[in-house]
């Protein structure tokens, strides 16, 4: 192989994996009312309430494989990876508890962001109440005995809704710039004389409803509102209205220098207690016959208002994965609440990861539990890519990323390429690209010429491997390949053909971070290529 097709593959992958990188998970989109099925169980006359206490159970029991929660773990501990918690609730049983870094089932941990969830369950029972007459109701409705600056006609339009959904157009820098920077927003709010001044003060950016923007300012409205309607102190409300009839134990809510609750992420409550919660919600807000939110509730919670990219959205301050027909209350260094309601299943996931280690906990979530319930239905664990005459079933750990070659704006059908991207230990990486073929050319000249526009370094490639593997009826050559990227070591395979029925190059390449001696990649490779098709 000519050096400069070895240099011309690391290129590519390189290219990929940077477009990935610039990708944030939390990007604004205008994409409204995406999903509106209700997502809940069907009510069993024998269900269980875990209001005194979880009743356990063998993973096996409740038609689970426990032997890949094991899995988990170890993969976990092999890691050193900073989780302090993991439990799995099925059909209202408590069937796997593990606990590290010192926690144990009596400790409470900082839920972080994942308070937010619970704050728009307390929106939601002061709406049953009739405190609240309707997610219609406009910000300023709540607090017309403030002076409130910046007072334009969109601050003035800003509805309920807006606030639960994050979609209030404010002018809010919270994920732009670290905490203690002057200019982040929300730690301005922290260290205000009045933090709910602070964030009905700041400016507009956009008309409400237009787009999704991270904004914790609307958790911390939400809790103030609760107070305000129900005249009683948040953790009072919280305690009498939600905590106690689900069988939360004690709690810690911690305030702001300025006396308000951290309704955007001050809660401390054991695991146990966040399962509770989870379970309150997959039954729909009823507990033990007694209805602590409506089902109305908790279907508008919890479908998808805007798409928040990379498979996940927005509802009523929880995050949905509409794919996966699931969601989650989601906090700081990995705390997690996630509710699916097609397997009758919670999961609890606690931790401390620091923010520049790699967050593995949807992989563990899509790699082992998802797939440990034997009854779950196939569509739960796979993905598509559809489009540009090409179609790939996947697993769904993966983000899926297309881009353009270099030069070109836009993937086409003309050229382009489809990256797979797994950010685990080892991470891995599955990439498609295809362009026009030239007549007259072979594929390896075609590779050739593709690096006269994209030029890099990094890759070691190996001698054509003597098997040769049919994709669709074409014979693609194999070679083994290693990629040196900053940061990380790869290796993997490489296959390489002309399609002469679409007249089109193909590369399909697989990679794995790291060291894997064991690693099957020409098993890996076919497992990709036996699901391409064609058309």
């Amino acid at each position: 192989m000519n050096k400069k097709i070895d240099i011309l593959l690391s290129t590519i992958i390189v290219f990929g994996l940077a477009m990935l990188a610039g990708c944030s998970a939390l990007p604004g989109q205008d994409e409204a009312g995406l999903a509106g099925s209700t997502l809940g169980v069907s009510m069993k006359a024998d269900r269980f309430w875990p209001t005194e206490g979880w009743q356990v159970s063998t993973p096996e029991a409740q038609g689970m494989d426990g032997a890949l929660l094991d899995q988990m773990m170890k993969f976990v501990d092999e890691n050193q990876i900073a989780v302090d918690s993991v439990l799995v609730v099925r059909n209202g049983t408590l069937v796997f508890e593990t606990y590290r870094n010192g926690y144990g089932a009596d400790s409470r941990h900082h839920l972080q962001s994942a308070t937010k969830s619970v704050t728009s369950a307390l929106v939601g029972i002061a709406l049953r109440e009739g405190l609240i007459a309707s997610v219609d109701q406009t910000m300023v409705d709540f607090f017309h005995d403030r002076n409130i600056e910046n007072l334009d006609s969109r601050k003035q339009a800003i509805t309920l809704e807006n606030l639960l959904t994050m979609s209030d157009g404010m002018d809010w820098h919270e994920l732009d710039y670290p905490y203690n920077d002057p200019r982040n927003t929300l730690g301005q709010m922290w260290t205000s004389r009045d933090a709910l001044q602070h964030i009905l003060d700041q400016p507009m950016a956009r008309e409400p409803g237009e787009q999704w923007a991270y904004n914790s300012g609307t958790s911390m409205l939400l809790g103030g509102i609760v107070e305000k309607v129900s005249g009683q102190d948040l953790l009072v409300f919280a305690r009498e209205q939600l905590f106690d009839p689900i069988g939360i134990g004690t709690v810690d809510w911690d305030k702001t220098v300025s006396g308000y609750y951290h309704s955007d992420g001050g809660l401390y409550m054991t695991p146990r207690d966040m399962a509770r919660f989870g379970y309150l919600m997959l039954n729909q807000g009823t507990w033990e016959g007694r209805e602590i939110l409506t089902p109305e509730w908790v279907d508008a919670s919890t479908r998808t208002y805007y798409d928040t990219g990379n498979g996940t959205g927005y509802g009523y301050q929880w995050w949905t994965f509409p794919d996966m027909q699931a969601y989650s209350a989601h906090g700081h260094y990995e705390q997690w609440i996630v509710v699916v309601p097609e397997a009758d299943l919670v999961v609890v996931f606690t931790g401390n990861i620091p923010d520049e280690a790699v967050h593995p906990i949807n992989t563990m979530l899509l790699r082992y539990i998802l797939p440990s319930v034997q009854d779950l239905p196939d569509s739960l664990l796979t993905r598509q890519y559809a489009g540009h005459g090409l179609t790939l079933d996947y697993p769904a750990e993966y983000i899926q990323l297309e881009t353009p070659l270099p030069g070109n704006d836009a993937v086409t059908d003309v050229g382009g390429m489809v990256q797979l991207y797994l950010q685990w230990y080892p991470s891995e990486v599955a990439q498609i690209t295809w362009e026009q073929a030239t007549s007259g050319i072979t594929a390896e000249e075609w590779l050739a010429q593709l690096f006269e526009r994209m030029p890099a370094e990094g890759l070691v490639m190996g001698e054509a491997l003597p098997e040769r593997i049919l994709v669709g009826g074409d014979e693609a050559s194999v070679y083994p390949f290693s990629a040196e990227l900053p940061g990380e070591s790869y290796s993997g395979l490489a296959a390489l053909w002309r399609n002469d029925a679409q007249e089109r190059f193909y590369l399909v390449v697989y990679l794995e971070g790291g060291t894997h001696p064991a690693t099957d990649f020409t098993g890996k490779l076919r497992g990709f290529l036996e699901t391409l098709s064609f058309s």
